[in-house]
């Protein structure tokens, strides 16, 4: 079973009169699908009060502003590895995290916690945070502009709040399930893309150099597919990125929920598609337009190249 807990599989999409989405989970050995699709006055009432998601969005971008003033002062610290020895943590990371965590924990002492920096806190509320600190360290060592604090809050193993900053330009995006995405308090929507060959596409890659050499051979067979790829080095800021416009579509495999889980609320809230996958650890966004051919033209790559789901090594 992956970190990010029971959740197997997510799929959401949103407009500005409804909000769907499936979860399928595992629990006690037995595989369990829920599906929502309904008006978001239903949805406030059977998943969380305009109250709390008003709460809880507040917190997140409180906590998230704080996080960033952390990431400004650059008191990188000692510096570890993880997975591999070019996949690092630093001070920064295990500061951002834990004052986050603080102010959950002072806030909302009977939530659930998942953060990259090994926090793991089982909650009764329901409602669980799941916290990547620094998305982009290896950019943040580097100062290469891309970078963020990523804070994702779900209600029963779906996503409801969504707030990234990206600290290198300053720009805050946030969502909630009830109200469309904003970049710094203004409403932001996905491109309306709707050929392969004219997508502007997002991706990534893993530390493990084997995985890595499987993800080019992928990418291979999409390059030829897409109008140009672009790489940030923040899983983070890509999908904030595909909520704006500055990209039509994003995919990356290798990717852990604490990476995703701000980024889809955020792309869905912004009028698109966006689903995670975890077996194979894989990201697919875009607008509702793009994401069918996108999602078959990966589907058709990994089954070209003989992809295989990334290990646990794989982290990112």
């Amino acid at each position: 079973m992956d970190n990010f807990g029971q959740h197997r599989w997510v799929y959401f999409s949103f407009d500005r009169s409804s909000y769907r989405g499936c979860s399928r989970s595992s629990r006690h050995g037995r595989m369990e699908r829920r599906c929502f699709h309904t008006g978001s006055a239903k949805v406030k009432k059977s998943l969380l009060s305009p109250t709390e998601l008003n709460h809880l969005h507040s917190l997140a971008v409180d906590l998230a502003r704080q996080a960033a003033e952390v990431h400004v002062r650059r008191e990188t610290g000692v510096v570890t590895s993880k997975s591999t020895p070019s996949d690092p943590t630093t001070d920064v990371d295990r500061e951002a995290e834990t004052l986050i965590v603080t102010g959950i924990l002072d806030s909302r002492p009977e939530d659930g916690i998942l953060g990259e920096e090994e926090t793991s806190i089982e909650g009764t509320s329901g409602v669980r945070w799941v916290i990547d600190p620094l998305d982009g360290t290896v950019n943040y060592l580097y100062e290469f502009p891309s970078h963020a604090v990523s804070i994702g809050v779900e209600f029963n193993g779906v996503p409801a709040v969504g707030v990234v900053y990206d600290t290198a330009l300053n720009e805050i995006y946030s969502a909630r399930v009830d109200e469309n995405s904003t970049k710094n308090g203004i409403e932001i929507q996905v491109s309306s893309c709707s050929s392969m060959s004219l997508a502007l596409l997002g991706t990534g890659f893993a530390y493990e150099p084997s995985v890595r050499r499987s993800q080019a051979e992928l990418l291979a067979e999409l390059v030829p597919q897409v109008r140009d790829i672009r790489r940030s080095g923040s899983c983070a800021v890509d999908l904030c990125s595909v909520a704006s416009g500055r990209l039509d579509a994003f995919f990356e495999t290798g990717v852990h929920w604490w990476d995703v889980a701000a980024g889809i609320q955020i792309v869905r809230s912004a009028g698109g598609i966006a689903t995670y996958e975890a077996d194979k650890k894989r990201i697919i966004a875009s607008g509702p337009k793009l994401w069918k051919q996108l999602n078959s033209a990966v589907i058709k790559a990994e089954t070209i190249t003989g992809s295989q789901s990334p290990p646990e090594s794989a982290n990112i």
